[in-house]
């Protein structure tokens, strides 16, 4: 179970993302907690409110008074509203919030179901509840919970793959299925080509394609979108990325490509490290491999021709969120490499000191480019430690990565400016 929390000023505007999601149909109130309720046991995004905001000092001086947070089941979770409300309370309970007053949504808007809560930093007497390593007590809570109700753990999913499904035609608007994929990579992922985005996208039912057109004598290059089955097979006719909006399209892509070289640099030996590790195992199999590299936190796209010729490869570390095809890594790393090896797996060319090093000794380069004494168990922790330094965790993140929300409190924002105008005169 992942916990994403954020902290905002904007009550009407937690509490309104929430509430136009129960209007449509697309959430429901599982709990509310020292909040109003009317006489037909409902409650309303105004009486919510008002609670809310009459126990917030006039002369508080915490300026980010409301707490949102999402608690996300693992995707193949599928669990009763008895238990997430249990969960909720646990949590807030766990968190130090069990007094103060809070509302919980289920969201059924998506495949993966998931709850939100909203509730308030302060008490009645303007004091900030303890918030200090937040994300760290946080996370342990989850950890406990996943134990006690034998939930999947969240480490095998990562924080985005939990927030974001897989594009299904069948769900509708499919459009919208897209543009909630490509905003979540394109700005949590580092890729250098569109050979390395269409790995990225392929687990999320997605794939890229380039054109370029011509029109009076002057040639445009554009991308389209194409929704896929879970074997790369298209399933839908291709969207334009200008039917889909701004910071998808050819200039953005490109844009974010260039800016991705620098930022995977430190990285490529971190990543050339782990793979080096696995093969060294001498994996049999393709499926083999899969299954060891997720052990050293790695992805594997393989990409291969009608005669089943391994032409392209791509190693993904989802939590770091970077993509680097195989000849990227090293010439000793490129899809021909592990096309001959896995035609022929008693001949491993990664055992060969003289060609390859020994990663048992040193870790090629750190980011600082310095060589890195260690063993293997030393090697690892290392790792996760220079890749958390260089890209940030996204489970200390601070920032609201719902853009749904962020949307609707803009909108709320350009509201208020207009009716205070329309005042004024």
């Amino acid at each position: 179970m992942i916990a994403k929390i954020s902290s905002t000023e904007n009550l009407g505007g937690a509490l309104g993302y929430n509430f136009k999601k129960v209007e449509k149909g697309e959430a429901s109130i599982l709990l509310a907690a020292e909040l109003y309720q009317d006489r037909e046991g409902r409650y309303t995004m105004e009486d919510v409110f008002a609670d809310m905001e009459a126990l917030i000092p006039k002369k508080c001086r915490t300026k980010k008074a409301v707490f949102h947070c999402s608690l996300n089941p693992h995707p193949d979770e599928k669990l009763s509203d008895e238990l997430l409300v249990q969960i909720a309370k646990e949590y807030m309970e766990a968190l130090g919030y069990c007094k103060q007053p809070y509302i919980v949504f289920k969201h059924n808007d998506i495949a993966r179901e998931h709850i939100h809560i909203v509730s308030l930093r302060v008490d009645s007497r303007g004091q900030k509840i303890n918030d200090r390593f937040e994300k760290r007590r946080s996370k342990q809570i989850t950890d406990a919970l996943e134990r006690k109700y034998n939930l999947i753990p969240s480490s095998k999913v990562s924080e985005h793959a939990a927030e974001t499904p897989k594009v299904d035609i069948d769900r509708g608007n499919i459009k919208e299925q897209v543009a909630s994929v490509l905003r979540m990579v394109l700005k949590h992922y580092c890729f250098c080509s569109l050979g390395e985005l269409n790995a990225i996208l392929s687990a999320y039912n997605l794939a890229v394609e380039e054109v370029k057109t011509e029109f009076r004598g002057r040639k445009y290059d554009g991308l389209v979108y194409v929704p896929t089955d879970d074997k790369g097979d298209k399933v839908s006719t291709p969207i334009h990325a200008s039917d889909i909006g701004r910071g998808v399209g050819y200039t953005a892509v490109q844009n974010r490509m260039q800016k991705s070289k620098q930022a995977t640099k430190p990285l490529i030996s971190i990543i050339r490290y782990r793979v080096l590790q696995t093969m060294r195992t001498s994996p049999k199999t393709e499926k083999e491999l899969r299954q060891r590299l997720e052990e050293q936190g790695l992805r594997v796209v393989i990409r291969k021709n009608e005669g089943g010729r391994i032409y392209g490869i791509t190693f993904i570390d989802d939590k770091a969120g970077i993509a680097l095809n195989g000849s990227r890594l090293s010439k000793g790393y490129a899809a021909n490499v592990f096309n001959t090896y896995f035609s022929n797996p008693t001949h491993n060319p990664f055992l060969d000191e003289a060609l390859y090093g020994n990663p048992s000794v040193r870790l090629e380069q750190s980011a600082t480019g310095q060589p890195l004494q260690s063993n293997a168990e030393e090697g690892d922790n290392l790792v996760d430690e220079l890749i958390e330094d260089m890209m940030g965790d996204p489970s200390t993140s601070t920032n609201n990565d719902d853009w749904k929300e962020a949307a609707w409190q803009r909108k709320l924002r350009r509201q208020s400016k207009v009716n205070l105008r329309q005042r004024k005169r």
